[in-house]
């Protein structure tokens, strides 16, 4: 962050339009110890001048909470998130603290009309925003890795805000430096590194210019994997409320959190991307909500399970109430928290929520000082400023708080779940579809060897040519079954490491995984589907291999078709639209056959699994007995 004169050697002084706030005490604020400043949660609607007093800034490390970096008088906090058009600072006070206060229109106006302040806001590195950036990298690496906060100097020093020119993009890349998108106001994904091919729109949403940050990639490369680290820090104990369910009273305290501001820094519409889901009816709106939220979030929605469970509740006249929206919610893996909210904590309500005003449920997708946005199943888009909820709710509204835990399924399983280790064995997966596509090449040359023989040799009687046909024909079977065979051996080698990393992969998912979530699963549904993983692999390594050879191969053999007779050639692929249309046809029908199959095999070896380890259970008693 920036400082004022008394800073550190990275930060510039503070432009005269910051230092101006200090003389007008119509702006200065106080806030007590442990007060929040900011939040990763929201936008703020202002940014403040530290002038007493100190602050911390705060990121998580290993889950768990840790101080990046600490504020001091001079230090500007909320201008990191407006800046790059998305929250990322977590600031608390940490002593009694004194501060002067800029709102976001006055903000905006200042940097359309002050043109040095606006390069001096845009051309900062903030702390927050690099820890943002490398904090998923982090995550991902194997590493036990030092505190960021002591890294922080070094990754400051080593990284580079560039231009948005795909030229000076290039050039980064070209030097052997990682490019990332450090701000949200394009159509680029924050966070997203460029590479070659992601040049191609670099145009950001006005007034902000869109922030990109180069890391050296060796350097970066270090940083992530430090040769020689040795463990040093303690497991964080598992949180056992992560997946819970249960519904508390909101703290007062939630009061004191920012207000998100309402100005345009170019910050993405919350309504693009989420499709609005209309319903009528308590049970159908509800429905409709979590449709709403599991796109948001990007869950997994188990519908059935949903209407099963709401259909229950509704037959046993129980209606909609927070506990039920806590037990649908936990069902998608989500931490769900609840009570009442006076309308005047509207404004600073986490999003998204479920809210139920009246007798109405709708899902707050977004909070900011003029109220609240709701996605509302009957009504549709809907803004609701304070006065309105007063009228509608002068007790206050039911809300229910959602959050993500490690348990929460964010996609679905699919190929993608593959994909890292196949490519970790993509130089021999290509040597094995090389191999076949030989392999494919001598078994044509058989039977055109075949017809020479009889077309030539047979009528004319000519053995000389026979003899050479002969040799070249036991040459071709001989070279194609030393080929198939190494391509065999390859292709057996590598699936057996590819399911070794696999069941590596599997084991540490399950390790990590909240007991609450073996709970409500059998062990014998867990085994069976773990077992489900190596018929996906096999259709992935062999059929689904053996699918794009043969597509490859099909233009060889219908050129070979042509040359005897294009016509015979038109018929036989007449019947590829047949098969294609019985394909399309049948596929939802045996989709739903194997998923019934795999449903009663998960049961069965369940039932078979708890049966015998009962029988192990009472022998072992009778044993003790004895």
């Amino acid at each position: 962050m920036t400082s004022s004169p008394a800073m550190s050697d990275h930060q510039t002084p503070l432009p005269a339009v910051l230092v101006s706030l200090k003389g007008d005490p119509s702006r200065h604020r106080r806030y007590r110890p442990g007060q929040p400043l900011a939040t990763d949660t929201v936008l703020p609607n202002q940014i403040l001048l530290i002038l007493e007093g100190q602050a911390r800034l705060l990121t998580r490390e290993r889950d768990q909470p840790a101080t990046l970096h600490k504020f001091g008088p001079g230090d500007v906090v909320g201008m990191a998130s407006l800046v790059s058009a998305a929250p990322c600072e977590t600031v608390h006070a940490s002593t009694n603290l004194k501060a002067a206060v800029l709102s976001d229109q006055e903000l905006l106006k200042l940097l359309e009309d002050t043109p040095e302040f606006f390069e001096w806001s845009t051309g900062q590195l903030w702390d927050a925003e690099l820890a943002r950036l490398l904090k998923p990298l982090r995550d991902s690496s194997p590493e036990d890795l030092p505190p960021l906060a002591s890294q922080l100097d070094l990754i400051r020093e080593q990284a580079t805000l560039l231009a948005p020119d795909p030229a000076v993009v290039q050039r980064a890349i070209a030097d052997n430096q990682r490019v990332f998108v450090a701000s949200a106001n394009s159509d680029l994904e924050l966070g997203q590194e460029l590479k070659d091919g992601s040049l191609a729109a670099l145009q950001a949403r006005p007034p902000m210019p869109l922030r990109l940050i180069a890391f050296p990639a060796d350097a970066l490369q270090t940083l992530l994997h430090p040769p020689g680290q040795d463990s040093t820090s303690e497991e964080s104990p598992d949180d056992e409320t992560s997946t819970s369910s249960a519904l508390t009273v909101i703290e007062p305290a939630q009061a004191g959190l920012p207000l998100a501001t309402t100005a345009g820094f170019g910050q993405k519409d919350p309504r693009s991307g989420l499709q609005l889901i209309r319903a009528s009816g308590e049970a159908e709106e509800l429905m409709a909500c979590f449709q709403m939220l599991a796109q948001l979030m990007g869950l997994k929605l188990r519908r059935d399970a949903i209407e099963r469970v709401l259909g229950d509740a509704m037959a046993r006249g129980h209606g909609i109430n927070l506990q039920l929206i806590g037990q649908l919610a936990t069902m998608l893996g989500l931490h769900a928290v609840g009570g009442r909210m006076a309308p005047e904590r509207a404004q600073q309500l986490q999003t998204p929520s479920i809210v139920r005003i009246g007798q109405r449920t709708a899902l707050a997708i977004a909070s900011n000082e003029a109220g609240l946005l709701l996605a509302s199943p009957t009504e549709g888009w809907r803004e609701v400023s304070v006065e309105e909820l007063r009228e509608l709710a002068p007790d206050g509204f039911d809300v229910a708080l959602v959050e993500k835990t490690s348990a929460t399924q964010e996609q679905r399983f699919g190929p993608g779940w593959f994909w890292p280790a196949l490519q970790r064995h993509r130089s021999a997966l290509i040597q094995v579809l090389a191999a076949s596509f030989v392999v494919q090449l001598f078994t044509l040359a058989n039977p055109l060897l075949i017809q020479v023989i009889i077309d030539k040799v047979i009528t004319q009687r000519s053995l000389d040519t026979l003899q050479v046909l002969g040799m070249a024909l036991i040459a071709v079977t001989v070279f194609e079954g030393v080929l198939n065979s190494l391509k065999t051996f390859l292709f057996q080698q590598t699936t057996n490491r590819i399911d070794m990393r696999l069941g590596s992969e599997v084991i540490d998912h399950l390790l990590r995984l909240p007991l609450g979530y073996f709970d409500r699963r059998p062990v014998g549904e867990l085994s069976t589907r773990i077992g489900e993983l190596e018929k996906i692999r096999n259709f992935l390594t062999g059929q689904a291999l053996t699918t794009v050879l043969d597509c490859a191969f099909s233009v060889i053999y219908i050129g070979v078709m042509c040359v005897y007779s294009w016509q015979l050639t038109i018929v036989a692929l007449l019947v590829v639209p047949i098969q294609v249309s019985f394909t399309i046809l049948g596929a939802p029908l045996f989709r739903r056959q194997f998923r019934n199959a795999a449903k009663e095999n998960a049961k069965t070896q369940s039932h078979l699994v708890e049966v015998l380890t009962g029988i192990q259970t009472v022998k072992a008693q009778n044993v003790e007995m004895v």
